[in-house]
């Protein structure tokens, strides 16, 4: 949950045999304090707050990546976060890169624009022109309130009408960009993404387009210009200088009524698997809070604590209920409304990527077919499970929707099944190679995949199915099950997935082969198949 991975067997063994009483709260600072925690919620917000597809030519989300990173790594108060990106303005960028992949490629000239770099720009770019949806995320995100429901119509029961949306949209649009080379900014196929960020005084009126589509448009940016800007409070900024830093410092403020709620429920419903309120993003008077007098106790602490996003997490983390067992209580809130037990959670696609690579030990194995760029080939593999498993986390998870691609992607996919060939260097490899007995091979397997010893049934099952006669199997050299077939775009590209039969490991099996494969490796890599696929590996409980 802290990490976004599971932990390395060493790890788990040294914390299953530590005694003191407080090696829980030892084991979350040192997490809280590793490369991972500014890795995974780096990941995190990048998803959250950019999507998947990446549609805007001027965005660097490797810029934005590096932002949200130092952001991260520092522990910036979460207050400043996000009065730093509602507010920001300035370069988005510093070079060039590569869109389909996002990876930087290398600097250009900045002569012409020597300004320091501001990565979280590139989220409000991300919204190019379209005002409307940049304040309904904002709202959303931030303050846990879908404001963007009243954008054509006024709601007959809420409490949100066309008027408040529109004041709302008005605090944005006074955002410009201006490309830091013109000439390269009219070429499409260049890639210099170079542009500032700024704010005008008071937007102008453009011509008329020619387009009714474009009209109808534009006649929508015109309702949002004439509009008052003002916050969902009430309060106006239609005499103040920026209203984006208006904005931005009224959200942030320790009055806010929505925006501590808004993190601490956010928090809450990653760790615990279900928020205060559910959706996380929706809070109204019509979708009562569970427990709204803890929630507040939360808030009141977070904004004590000045926005500190890691004592939130200790606190929560420390909590008895976060550490309750996932067993059924059937006769006791059987709904788990009220977090009676532990909520079962599937792994989101990059936490199942970088457990799945932590488990097998397979780095250097993608180190040498990438050339090295093994973060290059760690998103391919990633894009693949993100089309299939993409878990949304802005809902409460009840059940876990297994689908027939997802199951065959597992099963059949070419990252576990080479990666449970036993290569050298890899842990399957590492584990087979150890001294001692059948026993102890397997609790290295159970430890590494389950983060658990195995029973004594659970030994004696293995050992037996070790040890029964078999042939060898051999590859007959079938293609890996492709993605299922999407709708195609004009060019024969298909909307969505990234292209059938695509698995670069499958493409570079040649490479990975291994000669010599005998009864007692096949069963071994047979035993950790099974336990990379099992529901206990696949599920964070």
């Amino acid at each position: 949950d802290i990490a976004g991975v599971i932990p390395p067997p060493d790890v788990v063994t040294d914390f299953l045999a530590d005694r003191s009483p407080n090696k829980r709260a030892k084991a979350v600072d040192t997490l809280l304090d590793s490369p991972r925690y500014a890795e995974n919620w780096t990941a995190y917000w990048d998803d959250t707050l950019l999507g998947h597809v990446q549609k805007i030519r001027q965005v660097d989300r490797g810029a934005f990546k590096e932002w949200l990173h130092s952001e991260f790594d520092a522990n910036a108060p979460w207050n400043k976060f996000v009065y730093d990106l509602i507010s920001a303005s300035g370069q988005n960028s510093s070079g060039s890169y590569d869109r389909k992949t996002g990876l930087f490629k290398g600097a250009v000239d900045t002569a012409s624009s020597p300004q320091t770099i501001n990565g979280a720009t590139n989220w409000v770019i991300n919204y190019n022109g379209r005002p409307e949806d940049l304040s309904g995320t904002a709202s959303k995100i931030f303050l846990g309130v879908q404001i963007q429901c009243a954008q054509c119509h006024d709601h007959k029961t809420e409490k949100w009408k066309q008027t408040d949306f529109r004041s709302f949209t008005a605090c944005f649009v006074s955002t410009r960009e201006r490309p830091v080379d013109p000439v390269a900014a009219r070429d499409k196929t260049n890639r210099d993404y170079r542009v500032i960020l700024q704010d005008i005084d008071r937007p102008a009126a453009r011509r008329a387009p020619a387009k009714a589509a474009a009209k109808e448009k534009q006649a929508k940016l015109a309702e949002y210009r004439n509009a008052e800007p003002t916050a969902l409070d009430g309060t106006s900024f239609a005499d103040v200088g920026n209203r984006r830093q208006a904005l931005a410092t009224w959200m942030t403020s320790p009055d806010n009524p929505w925006f501590a709620p808004a993190i601490v429920n956010r928090l809450w419903s990653h760790f615990l698997g279900r928020g205060f309120v559910e959706p996380i993003d929706d809070f109204r008077k019509s979708n009562p809070t569970v427990m709204p007098n803890l929630l507040n106790a939360l808030s009141a602490d977070f904004v004590q604590n000045g926005y500190d996003l890691k004592h939130l997490i200790r606190l929560i983390c420390a909590s008895e209920v976060y550490q309750l067992s996932s067993s059924p209580t059937p006769k006791l809130d059987p709904g788990n409304t009220l977090w009676a037990k532990f909520r079962l959670k599937p792994m989101v696609p990059d936490e199942l990527v970088d457990s799945l690579v932590q488990a097998t030990g397979i780095n250097p194995v993608l180190e040498k077919i990438s050339g090295g760029n093994i973060d290059n080939i760690k998103m391919q593999i990633g894009r693949q499970f993100q089309f299939l498993f993409d878990v949304d986390e802005e809902f409460e998870q009840k059940d876990f929707e297994g689908t027939i691609p997802q199951a065959l992607l597992l099963l059949n996919g070419g990252l576990l099944n080479r990666a449970v060939t036993p290569i050298p260097g890899t842990a399957l490899a590492d584990a087979m190679a150890m001294p001692g007995s059948d026993s102890e091979k397997i609790e290295a397997l159970y430890l590494r995949t389950l983060s658990r010893k195995p029973s004594a049934a659970e030994i004696a099952r293995w050992t037996s199915f070790l040890g029964s006669r078999r042939d060898v199997v051999t590859d007959d050299g079938a293609s890996q099950p492709s993605l299922p077939a999407q709708p195609r775009r004009a060019g024969g590209k298909r909307k969505g997935a990234p292209g059938r039969d695509f698995d670069p490991l499958a493409r570079a099996g040649a490479r990975l082969a291994l000669a010599g494969a005998t009864p007692r490796s096949q069963a071994y890599e047979d035993l950790f198949w099974a336990l990379l696929n099992s529901s206990e590996f696949i599920f964070n409980h």
